[in-house]
């Protein structure tokens, strides 16, 4: 893994970059061609290994191979590796049982497609069990997790954290995250935090850096457009609107629980209202990674909207995120509540 930058918002744009360049439905429609080629820098592959190094270096980590299918050089295209399938072009993992290029393709492309969709919602068990190499798969989670991976892929660093926090040398990939990001400060980013296990691992801590972000006001609707989309925010959030799809979800949700009529969306720009006899709640909806993060982005919102309000109602307020929080969310969560004498509530939408 290379240091992170310097600036740390200049990291974030460069996953925004990518993720503008290969936002699901492109991915969904590329070529061989445009997976991997030779010569081609604007290639799925050569934006992941070269073109965001500094969002997780996996540079001549395995070898081309790892990309699952890769285009011999001219150079080396009469040499057939014995250890791949091949053909007088291109070579392929064994495992993929593919007898054709065009096979194999689509296996690889099926596992990065797959590898985004359980990166998206958090299902990181399901990652572990695909066939890609897993510094290659790994990193393409990250860069579709809307940061709720830790950009570290190198299996002996990864080793030697797991054994740090308590678990066996040999755990899976997706139970090594899952303990970093529960540890995680709410108070650092994942890039902040990991340059604390680079440091420690042999390079140089970088200065911490703020990232502003800010919301984008929308008129009162009825339904929200959950196609995929090009998303540029300061946090990098993944290429689909993950903020409407949490709004229509939790919308849903609470249309069942307490009718059609009484659950209102984007009234006066609050994401969420629900009319109660003796109360109305105010939900507040942020797509950040952690219940920290959102709660951060959403608590002056939601007390604004909650005071411009004229109802004379008792309001309930509540900040809503795809995640649960961790302890150290909770820490925050408790802490805020206490040094403002605020009560309000946090909860997670399960996608």
């Amino acid at each position: 893994m290379n240091n992170p930058r310097q600036n740390l918002t200049e990291v974030c744009e460069d996953l925004g970059k990518f993720l503008d360049r290969w936002p699901v439905d492109v991915v969904n429609k590329m070529t061989l061609d445009q997976y991997v080629s030779v010569g081609n820098p604007d290639t799925f592959c050569q934006w992941v290994e070269t073109k965001t190094v500094d969002l997780g270096n996996i540079k001549g980590l395995v070898g081309s191979i790892k990309f699952g299918i890769y285009k011999r050089t001219a150079k080396n295209k009469n040499k057939k590796p014995q250890k791949y399938d091949n053909d007088e072009e291109y070579s392929w993992q064994k495992s993929f049982n593919a007898n054709t290029r065009k096979e194999a393709f689509e296996i690889a492309k099926n596992e990065i497609i797959k590898t985004i969709e359980y990166a998206n919602v958090g299902n990181l068990e399901a990652i572990d069990d695909l066939k890609l190499y897993n510094i290659f798969k790994w990193k393409v989670a990250f860069l579709y997790s809307n940061e709720r991976i830790i950009p570290i892929f190198k299996r002996d660093w990864l080793e030697r954290i797991a054994e740090r926090f308590g678990l066996q040398q040999n755990s899976p990939y997706s139970s090594i995250y899952q303990k970093l990001i529960s540890h995680k400060p709410s108070y650092l980013s994942v890039y902040e935090y990991a340059s604390k296990f680079w440091e420690e691992f042999g390079g140089k801590k970088k200065p911490n850096t703020q990232i502003k972000t800010k919301r984008t006001t929308r008129k009162a609707v009825t339904e929200k457009n959950t196609e995929t989309q090009t998303r540029r925010g300061a946090s990098s959030y993944i290429a689909t609107q993950k903020h409407n799809i949490l709004q229509e979800t939790l919308k849903n949700k609470l249309i069942e629980k307490f009718g059609k009529e009484n659950v209102l969306m984007e009234e006066n720009s609050v994401d969420i209202k629900v009319l109660q006899l003796d109360k109305i709640y105010f939900y507040e909806i942020k797509s950040s990674a952690y219940a920290s993060g959102c709660i951060k982005e959403a608590l002056g919102q939601i007390l604004l909207y909650a005071h411009s309000d004229n109802d004379e109602r008792p309001k309930q307020l509540i900040i809503a995120g795809q995640y649960k929080p961790n302890d150290n969310d909770m820490l925050f969560i408790n802490f805020v509540k206490k040094i403002l004498n605020f009560d309000f509530s946090y909860e997670n939408i399960d996608l």
